[in-house]
């Protein structure tokens, strides 16, 4: 394996780790398995005009005791541009997410608010000097799909990529 390989697979198995704690500290028993990783690839498995998946779509599922927890993710390069997609399952029961809260913040630092995406929950983030976004998006209170972007200027090609994803089938999978 590579350098870059092996801290990309470190940094991934520190952020499962991560959020296996904050998980647990939810507490309660699952409701469900979670969907393996198998099932989630071909929904990070898009083209994007004018962008080039890096690799091939990847991802992982854990299962430790009563936590699990999937996660499947791609890359994609544009010039000095890159995006990340990663869809998560956790321990296959229902994450809080917004609780219906609007929320709109503007600073010269970020701009932050809620928003829709195919009619789902969603809190994108911009952060103006970075030149990072990120959007989030809750699907059926259950699986988490975050749009990682840097080197843009503004949200349009995070939502563009949102758009390409088949969310309702997505939350197909949790019921």
């Amino acid at each position: 394996m590579s350098g870059h390989r092996a801290t990309a697979a470190k940094r991934r198995l520190a952020t499962l780790l991560g959020l296996l704690c904050m998980i647990v500290s939810l507490g309660g028993p699952a409701w469900a398995e979670v969907v393996n990783f198998k099932e989630l690839l071909p929904f990070v498995d898009i083209k994007i005009p004018g962008w080039t998946m890096e690799g091939k779509p990847s991802g992982t599922t854990l299962k430790q005791g009563k936590v699990m927890v999937s996660e499947v993710r791609v890359s994609f390069r544009a010039e000095d541009q890159t995006l990340e997609v990663i869809i998560m399952d956790f321990l296959g029961k229902p994450i809080p997410f917004l609780n219906g809260q609007h929320l709109e913040m503007e600073c010269t630092e970020e701009t932050v608010r809620t928003a829709e995406v195919q009619g789902f929950k969603a809190f994108e983030t911009l952060r103006h000097r970075e030149r990072q976004g990120e959007l989030n998006i809750s699907v059926e209170d259950r699986f988490w799909v975050k749009i990682d972007g840097e080197g843009i200027d503004n949200l349009e090609v995070l939502k563009k990529v949102a758009q390409q994803m088949d969310l309702k089938k997505l939350g197909n999978l949790a019921k």
